[in-house]
């Protein structure tokens, strides 16, 4: 089930914080950058955050979040992050679509990930995100940003 969480609760900011540790770990290991900034967040930061958190929940426990900003053109996806031993279960999938068909309206909706990350890319591309342009933000260390706009 996918709901809006409360960001300003420290005990949620601290179950987060601990998920996207995990999570944003994995993908650091792929892309060969331990600088993610998700990495070194504090449960302050994500209190303090103006994104707007979704979640993803089975039997009451936290499998994955989706943070995103949004103005009138577009939305931004800020994070995503599931569980690693939930991944390849289609919550990504579920809370990203829940973006596009619920929360975008007409805009478009943008995204950057590490362009070696294979599975965010296969699955952003799988959803109709197309590759916009590339990177570079330390050495041999790219993102790429991606844009759905059906």
């Amino acid at each position: 089930m996918i709901k809006e969480l409360f960001n300003k609760n420290t005990m949620f900011a601290r179950e987060l914080l601990a998920l996207q540790r995990t999570s944003y770990q994995i993908e650091a290991d792929l892309i060969g950058f331990q600088g993610i900034p998700a990495l070194s967040e504090t449960a302050e930061d994500i209190v303090n955050s103006k994104e707007i958190f979704i979640g993803y929940y089975e039997d009451d426990q936290l499998l994955g979040v989706l943070s995103y900003e949004e103005n009138e053109d577009f939305v931004d996806i800020c994070r995503l992050v599931v569980s690693p031993a939930s991944f390849r279960k289609g919550i990504g999938r579920q809370l990203v679509n829940y973006i596009v068909e619920e929360i975008r309206g007409s805009r478009d909706v943008v995204v950057s990930t590490g362009l070696k990350n294979i599975p965010a890319v296969t699955l952003y591309e799988k959803l109709g995100f197309q590759q916009e342009r590339t990177m570079e933000i330390a050495p041999g260390v790219q993102i790429v940003n991606m844009r759905y706009c059906r």
